[in-house]
């Protein structure tokens, strides 16, 4: 039997987690029993328990690294490569050598294929994120319940995938700072993608710190060499700490990409079949309630990209609530509800005028929440970001990993199925036209 520590409500802070843990390994060492929660004792400043003493169940980064290579002799149906990509940090971290993975999964033969990059762990306190790489890259080379559904999708998709885009930081997380969110620079990747929109100035200590100029960072100009050479149909930043399917534009609310109906299309079943419809999903900067300039779903949606999405994939369940009430306002405004039938136009406009006076706030409610959570990166509690960016229990960790690597074979399935809709349609069109062009000959 377990010591079963639950562990603390995100407001509270770390003194009184470290009372959990004091107490549970004296139930434990008077039981001889087992503590199995991920409780993040402090040893120093911002610190925790080191992540293999802490959460056994993930893989280091090492880890990780080296079962991809393993990969390269055991993948089944699928040609896998796997290469590294460097940059020599010349910012604050001046000489640091910056070495991140790339996997490459196709299958060769068959028809054109369309291409898919995916990019996990640019914050490195989403331990979750590349967990989830390592996950789908084995069901792509033959593993798990859904080989099969992969196998098949391999025949449509070839896949560029990045598992670690932040391997300096993740070491530092692996050492108990579960709180570090930006590069070696104490740069925020996810604000660094060019200048277009970009944030100007730099803000030393802040998380969302944009950095000196857009693309200044080792790792963002290697994912920037990525996305230029590939060009994908699809791309899918992978992230943890809320709950969402967002789409472009992240740098201003209102703004959006020719193509986001036939995102919104894609979404809305993958929100219902692996979120059980609680993970709201459309436009980012509307989602989060702020506007994230810098970044990388900008970039790639403005370089011609028609598929471009961020997936946040887990959020503690102190956190869920208001993604939970999001999605169910979006599904009331945008479809009516049941209390709608039957009522004169009137009517229908009074409710809907309802619905969005709650809709609005409840995005107070979420700003608000915002901008209470946002302190300094080196400030802030270790056991409130264990408990709002990664599952703390092997079983729990185990469902995201499983729902959301069906939701990256489902997301490539439908895009696969609307392109083959699109070209159809293009033939037609084109065969119409010159019979048009004929007729008048």
């Amino acid at each position: 039997a377990d010591c079963n520590c639950d562990c603390d409500p995100p407001s509270r802070r770390l003194t009184t987690a470290m009372n959990v843990a004091k107490a549970c390994a004296l139930i434990a060492a008077a039981s001889n029993l087992a503590c199995s929660s991920a409780v993040a004792v402090r040893h120093e400043g911002g610190r925790g328990a080191p992540m293999k003493e802490l959460m056994p169940w993930y893989h280091s980064a090492d880890d990780i690294a080296s079962t991809l290579r393993a990969l390269a002799t055991q993948c089944k149906n699928a040609d896998i490569d796997v290469s590294t990509r460097t940059q020599i940090n010349v910012g604050s971290a001046a000489g640091a050598e910056v070495n991140m993975d790339v996997v490459r999964v196709s299958r060769s033969g068959g028809a054109p294929k369309l291409k898919a990059i995916l990019v996990y762990g640019e914050h490195a306190r989403e331990v979750i994120s590349p967990e989830s790489a390592l996950n789908f890259v084995q069901t792509l080379c033959g593993q798990g319940p859904e080989a099969e559904r992969a196998s098949a999708v391999l025949d449509n998709v070839s896949f560029t995938i990045v598992p670690n885009a932040n391997p300096l930081s993740r070491q530092k997380v692996e050492d108990g700072y579960y709180c570090q969110r930006t590069n070696e620079d104490g740069v925020d990747l996810n604000r660094n993608f060019g200048d277009a929109h970009r944030t100007s100035g730099e803000e030393l200590g802040d998380e969302r710190n944009p950095g000196p100029s857009g693309f200044s960072e080792p790792e963002s100009k290697i994912l920037k060499g990525i996305i230029d050479e590939e060009r994908p149909d699809i791309y899918v930043s992978v992230h943890s700490g809320a709950y969402l399917l967002g789409t472009p534009f992240g740098f201003k609310r209102g703004n959006s990409p020719p193509t986001e109906s036939s995102m919104m299309e894609v979404l809305g079943p993958i929100s219902d079949k692996y979120c059980k419809g609680q993970c709201p999903y459309g436009n980012l900067a509307e989602l989060i309630n702020y506007d994230n300039p810098g970044c990388d779903i900008d970039y790639v949606a403005e370089t011609g990209t028609p598929y471009v999405f961020t997936w946040e994939i887990y959020v503690g369940s102190g956190y869920r609530d208001r993604y939970i009430e999001e999605a169910q306002m979006r599904r009331n405004v945008g479809a009516g509800t049941p209390a709608d039938d039957g009522l004169s136009l009137v009517q229908l406009k009074s409710s809907a005028a309802k619905r969005q006076r709650r809709a609005r706030a409840l995005q107070a409610k979420r700003a608000a929440a915002v901008l209470r959570g946002r302190e300094p990166e080196a400030e802030q509690h270790v056991q409130d970001c264990l408990d709002q960016f990664n599952p703390q229990s092997e079983e729990e960790t185990k469902d995201v990993l499983q729902r959301f690597t069906s939701a990256y074979l489902e997301l490539a399935e439908r895009v696969v199925k609307k392109q083959a809709a699109k070209n159809a349609e293009t033939k037609l069109d084109s065969a119409a036209t010159k019979v048009d062009s004929s007729s008048l000959m």
